[in-house]
């Protein structure tokens, strides 16, 4: 329900019930990638107290006429605080590349949440569109099917923006909204760069965009975001140091020099666990060097630093602790360290699951029990 029409007392933000459920509902956080799970937004969560999918239909190739195929692409919606003809703003959060939207998208998320931190003082209906490739909330929500030849043909800048096109007019209808209220796309990085293209392509449907460290250049390798990462490791904010930038330049300096020479390269295969039963000789290949230390010998968070993290070199700050501690080991042993104790942490937090489940399912002796009947031979 809508709340009252009288505004907010000035200063206070009034919390709504989806909002005070968001807060309530924190899920473990989960990964496809060798990412620390600490890093990444909880997978997606179907909670009662969020909004529930809705869907628009919308065109498979919005470009090849003799294409006819349609498919329902989802949208979440908060209207906590608007009111249909009030000509308040209506906030489109663009679906990207990261994890799949669910119903906190409009509510408390990482992906627009200045957006919804805004509704209560815009009174703002705010929308939130997943990507036609990187979501498919399910497989009828989806461009494609595994029958398709080609089933990447579809994915592309220019449908996308397409497809928030078709999902602007679909929605000024169904909401009632009146020309009055201005669009104004969100969205970070990809999603950013789709909400500032949106803006350029479609200015009449679109009236602003909040575009946040979008890389709206398109370049293959993008070298400079690898300079950004470096400097923030020098920023003492976010617990880095001018020594702690030096040493790990340092010591990929080192390990560029090593890949030179056999001895080197085997070297190199002795220090880092991750090389650890391969051959020297794999790392002749530039494109191997580039699969090992392309994005540095260890994982470096930068963009998803969190100061306040418990694990093994998950922030700036204790990554800086290794790499700077350790006065008879050179740059490349503490990047070593550095690397080996991360991996080694991973393998034990893929470890921790299974051995909770045990303890859940009654202990020890239920243990036990397992492992005499995986050693028993099979019948």
């Amino acid at each position: 329900a809508r709340p009252a029409s009288r505004r907010p007392t000035p200063g206070r933000h009034r919390r709504s019930p989806l909002m005070l459920a968001a807060q309530a509902h924190k899920p473990i956080l989960r990964t496809m990638t060798d990412a620390p799970p600490h890093t990444l937004r909880a997978a997606p969560v179907h909670s009662p107290h969020f909004p529930k999918p809705l869907f628009f239909e919308t065109r498979r190739d919005h470009f090849n006429i003799t294409d006819t195929t349609k498919w329902q692409q989802a949208y979440y919606v908060n209207a906590t605080f608007w009111t249909p003809g009030s000509g308040a703003p209506v906030f489109l959060c663009v679906g990207g590349e990261g994890p799949a939207l669910d119903g906190s998208v409009v509510v408390s998320s990482v992906h627009c949440n200045n957006a919804v931190e805004w509704l209560s003082e815009t009174r703002a209906l705010m929308f939130a569109v997943e990507h036609r490739y990187y979501g498919c909330h399910n497989m009828s929500a989806c461009p494609y099917s595994p029958s398709d030849e080609k089933p990447l043909r579809w994915l592309s800048s220019r449908q996308a923006l397409a497809d928030l096109a078709t999902f602007q007019r679909h929605a000024t209808s169904a909401f009632g909204i009146s020309a009055a209220s201005k669009w104004v796309t969100f969205g970070g990085s990809y999603p950013g760069m789709l909400a500032s293209f949106a803006r350029i392509k479609y200015p009449r449907l679109f009236f602003a965009s909040a575009s946040s460290s979008a890389p709206v250049q398109a370049k293959l390798d993008m070298t400079e975001y690898n300079d950004l990462v470096a400097d923030a490791y020098a920023l003492p904010s976010v617990g880095g140091s001018p020594a702690c930038k030096a040493a790990i330049a340092r010591g990929h300096a080192e390990v560029g020099r090593r890949f030179s020479s056999a001895s080197g390269r085997a070297s190199l295969v002795a220090l880092f666990s991750e090389l650890r039963g391969r051959q020297p000789s794999w790392l002749e290949s530039a494109a191997n060097q580039l699969r090992f230390s392309g994005g540095g010998v260890a994982p470096f968070p930068a963009q998803s630093n969190d100061p306040a993290c418990l694990s093994y070199g998950c922030s700036i700050g204790r990554v800086c602790d290794v790499v700077t501690s350790g006065e008879n080991r050179s740059s490349l042993e503490r990047l070593a360290g550095l690397a080996n104790g991360f991996y080694s942490a991973a393998e034990e937090e893929e470890a921790a699951p299974e051995a909770a489940g045990e303890a859940a399912q009654g202990g020890e002796a239920r243990a036990q029990r397992r492992r005499a009947e995986e050693a028993a031979p099979e019948a």
